[in-house]
């Protein structure tokens, strides 16, 4: 199983707790790894942190600097250890916590509740601008293959071949190479399911032969938007030659100011206390919403984004 591993500061944001996170870690219950410098050697590799070092004795003291990630030790009375570059991993934290709040807190973590990040079929979406929609998914894949825009996964993993349940490597929130879109995109060899964000393909890049499987495919925002000749804060709408057309031939369009301001009237009234910002997003839909057709999650983002920045100032 891919790991994610975040940094210590995340970690002890995330329990608020700095006892109860260097009591798991001195029991093995969290995993951790950092770049190590002890009296006898110099690591700077990321390596498993030794559950001795998070001890306390008589004579040293544990020292940790969670905030400027530095901590220090001496381990077996003579071994002066330091540790900078710490991650713990993710997954054990989450066990840590109310199960009802795990997905949310993963997926904060992750590219896939990033607003900055873009999910596979709203980034085709964006390129309906300038390209003929139906070349849009190509276009996009040679830009990438010439390095011209930047794309992250939530899940990569290597398989020796298609079909072959034994897993060579796997890694999450994974920064799509240039390699991976040079080898393991042809036309012939990979498929790309745009709608759900998982890519695949045969190929050999830097890190061995196989079959390549993404998923959760998302490009980065403003690097599109750029690349597009559209403005930074452009929402991402389906137009009307591929998702619906009226009689006239409209785009759909939305009135963000009048829901924006709909929004904020609701919270002025007492009427909805959003706690996350997912709960704005999912206002602003149903506001939105007009039949079977509502907005794309990633273009109401930026908006809500504005909203509960703004609700969370003191």
């Amino acid at each position: 199983m891919a790991e994610q591993w975040i940094p210590a500061a995340k970690a002890l944001e995330l329990l608020n707790n700095e006892t109860r996170l260097t009591s798991a870690l001195r029991s093995g219950i969290l995993k951790a790894n950092g770049a190590l410098i002890n009296s006898s050697d110099i690591d700077t590799a990321k390596n498993p942190i030794p559950l001795k070092f998070w001890e306390n004795d008589r004579y040293h003291e544990f020292h940790a600097d969670w905030q400027n990630d530095y901590f220090s030790n001496v381990i077996d009375g003579t071994i002066e250890m330091y540790v900078w570059g710490l991650t713990i991993e993710l997954s054990g934290l989450l066990q840590m916590l109310p199960a009802e709040e795990r997905g949310l807190i993963a997926r904060g973590f992750s590219v896939a509740g990033d607003p900055d990040w873009l999910p596979a079929i709203d980034a085709r979406r964006l390129c309906y601008s300038i390209v003929n929609p139906t070349n849009a998914a190509l276009w996009l894949l040679e830009q990438a293959r010439l390095g011209f825009v930047t794309a992250r996964t939530v899940k990569a993993e290597m398989k020796r071949a298609a079909y072959d349940n034994h897993c060579v490597w796997s890694e999450r929130e994974w920064d799509i190479p240039v390699w991976f879109w040079e080898n393991f995109t042809k036309i012939s060899s990979s498929r790309q399911n745009w709608e759900t964000g998982q890519f695949s393909g045969n190929g050999h890049g830097p890190r061995g032969s196989g079959e390549l499987i993404l998923n959760g495919v998302h490009f980065h925002a403003t690097t599109l938007r750029r690349l597009t000749g559209q403005a930074d804060d452009t929402p991402v709408e389906a137009p009307a030659s591929i998702e619906g057309q009226d009689k006239k031939g409209r785009k759909p369009s939305y009135d963000w100011n009048a829901a924006t301001s709909a929004i904020w009237g609701s919270i002025h009234r007492g009427e909805f206390k959003p706690e996350l910002q997912a709960d704005v997003e999912l206002a602003l839909i149903k506001h939105l919403q007009r039949g079977d057709k509502e907005p794309a999650e990633s273009s109401v983002r930026p908006y809500a984004k504005y909203i509960f920045d703004e609700y969370q100032k003191p």
